[in-house]
């Protein structure tokens, strides 16, 4: 079930639509702070297949972002009028997938992505080999535990590759059973993620306005994957936070937060912008 706030189907008095997407091991209350200062906007946060108020998935299984598109488009088509996409690190793939399929591209006015995971980017440029056989490394190394059913073991890795060991070990025993309900969905994750190839072509054919975060603390390839879509998408905008880690949507959500809404802001200006000099326009 996603996280609503103030639904607006007719579009009355509201500007357009905000759609949040967070990382995996999250939910849709990720976002609760990007929601409630949201302004003239609807916003909502759905929840990614397996996580949030959904069931956890009890099989490490594979599968695709085109089937996390399709697990959110029921919510999707709920919707009245332009769609802002805010994607964080898985999040932030389902969003790019989503700002690049024919059926929704062309209502999208903008696209936020913290740290997406589109590892496919580092295979167009020999320089980045190394980064994407050290991700896929890592991937394996969380994946293969959680595939032999040691759920504790695959979560250890996971947190520790994206937030360094002392995340794990301040880890409080109720919050690692929590994570562990849910951790086996990672495994489809990985696989949709590495799934995704193509991706600097879409890029480079991506229209609209895009804003880039990343983090100097965050893992190598993460960081070098933002650059690399800064460098191909058309109409983009990359804010680097030196200081921060892979989680800066929630841990710098303050200045990320107000940065993603000034995006946002522009780009529906822009649009509206449009609308005026072609009023045959439609949203």
């Amino acid at each position: 079930m996603p996280v609503i706030v103030n639904p607006a189907p007719q579009m009355n008095g509201v500007k357009g639509n905000i759609v949040a997407l967070h990382c995996s091991l999250s939910s849709g209350s990720q976002w609760s702070k990007l929601i409630e200062a949201r302004g003239e906007y609807n916003a909502i946060a759905p929840d990614i297949s397996g996580y949030g108020t959904y069931p956890p998935c009890h099989d490490a299984a594979p599968s695709r972002l085109d089937l996390e598109v399709q697990h959110l488009s029921r919510q999707l088509e709920t919707l009245a009028g332009p769609i802002h996409l805010v994607g964080h690190s898985f999040g932030g793939a389902i969003a790019f997938k989503l700002a690049t399929s024919r059926h929704y591209a062309r209502r999208v006015r903008s696209l936020t992505l913290i740290e997406p995971v589109l590892p496919s980017v580092l295979l167009e440029q020999e320089i980045d080999h190394t980064l994407y056989q050290l991700f896929f490394h890592e991937t394996a190394r969380i994946c293969t535990p959680l595939q032999f059913g040691d759920k504790e073991l695959g979560l250890k890795r996971f947190l520790t590759f994206w937030n360094g060991r002392q995340f794990w070990r301040d880890l409080s025993p109720s919050k690692k059973s929590e994570l562990m309900e849910r951790v086996n969905k990672i495994v489809g994750d990985f696989s949709a993620i590495f799934g995704e190839g193509g991706v600097n072509d879409v890029a480079r054919q991506l229209a609209v306005p895009t804003l880039l975060f990343s983090g100097g603390a965050s893992p190598a390839p993460a960081q070098q994957i933002v650059k690399r879509l800064a460098s191909v998408i058309p109409s983009v905008r990359h804010i680097h936070l030196p200081e921060a880690g892979h989680m800066l949507a929630i841990s710098h959500s303050t200045e990320i937060n107000r940065q993603i809404l000034r995006h946002i802001d522009a780009a529906q200006s822009k649009f509206g912008m449009v609308m005026q000099f072609n009023p045959t326009s439609t949203a």
